[in-house]
């Protein structure tokens, strides 16, 4: 830097880096105010001591301080009040950090999920009916042990056309409160009679979503069982059509359906709109 006493606007956006627009507008908020004026030509004039300021000031906007903020520390230039400000504001970047980690580890499960229900999806041609298709639909699975928060309660004369959108917001809400971190689908799982949800029956509901082991009295493990399974493709008021096949399909291999049979939702209707892109997994639990 040039030894001299002032410099003019163009030479301190040059050697600190910041536009002449940014250093107007720190003029007309009294952040930084030039110190010298020439009012016949408007030419402005900054110190030296102003341009240790200048580059303070970036410096702490850099780090996301708001100009308010930044205005006090530079007006009482302390360095006690500095280091506290600048402990502050850590703080609130490493929550804020933990918090996109957050966000990006649920945009992943949300892509491995979608993922899931394309592979599904690309197994069906729209032009052929879905009895056709060349593909193993009934699968005998091992199902395993996850964690899942859980809400069970009865719902009177319940019929299974129409997702609940009260408990399906409900569970992903009591979820985030508790700081429970979610790592798979909703699953439903019915603990009732076999086919007694279509029947407007009052029913014993469970709604539940995978997530990251706890402690939690809500929390409760899911799996470690023998399972017939069979994909739903389209449209959530037709599912009864894939249970019949599913249960069919059961009875003529001599299997039995021994516990309540859950819903995974793979492609929910909560994900997308288009009801033929929709993809449900049904569990049927045998012996």
């Amino acid at each position: 830097m040039e030894q001299k006493e002032y410099y003019c606007i163009g030479e301190v956006s040059s050697i600190c880096n910041i536009s002449i627009r940014t250093l107007r507008y720190y003029d007309e908020i009294e952040l930084i105010v030039p110190e010298i004026r020439k009012e016949d030509s408007k030419y402005r004039y900054y110190s030296k001591e102003q341009m240790v300021t200048i580059i303070i000031v970036r410096k702490l906007r850099l780090m996301g301080f708001g100009l308010k903020e930044i205005k006090q520390i530079v007006t009482h230039n302390e360095v006690d009040m500095l280091k506290e400000c600048i402990e502050e504001r850590l703080c609130k970047i490493n929550q804020e950090i933990e918090e996109l980690h957050a966000r990006a580890e649920e945009g992943e499960d949300f892509l491995r999920r979608l993922n899931s229900g394309r592979e599904v999806l690309n197994l069906y041609d729209e032009d052929e009916a879905f009895e056709d298709k060349p593909i193993d639909q009934i699968k005998i699975e091992e199902i395993p042990e996850i964690s899942i928060y859980y809400d069970r309660r009865i719902m009177n004369s319940y019929r299974n056309e129409e997702v609940s959108l009260e408990r399906w917001v409900g569970i992903n809400e009591e979820v985030s409160k508790l700081g429970l971190k979610a790592i798979g689908p909703i699953i439903v799982t019915f603990h009732t009679g076999l086919l007694d949800q279509f029947m407007s029956k009052d029913c014993d509901i469970e709604f539940g979503i995978q997530v990251a082991a706890s402690d939690s009295s809500k929390v409760r493990s899911f799996g470690n069982f023998k399972a017939v399974t069979i994909y739903h493709v389209g449209p959530y008021k037709d599912i009864i059509k894939t249970y019949i096949k599913a249960i069919q399909w059961i009875n003529e291999h001599g299997y039995a359906v021994s516990g309540p049979v859950s819903e995974e939702f793979i492609i929910s209707p909560v994900d997308v709109t288009n009801e033929s892109e929709h993809v449900t997994k049904v569990l049927f639990p045998i012996s």
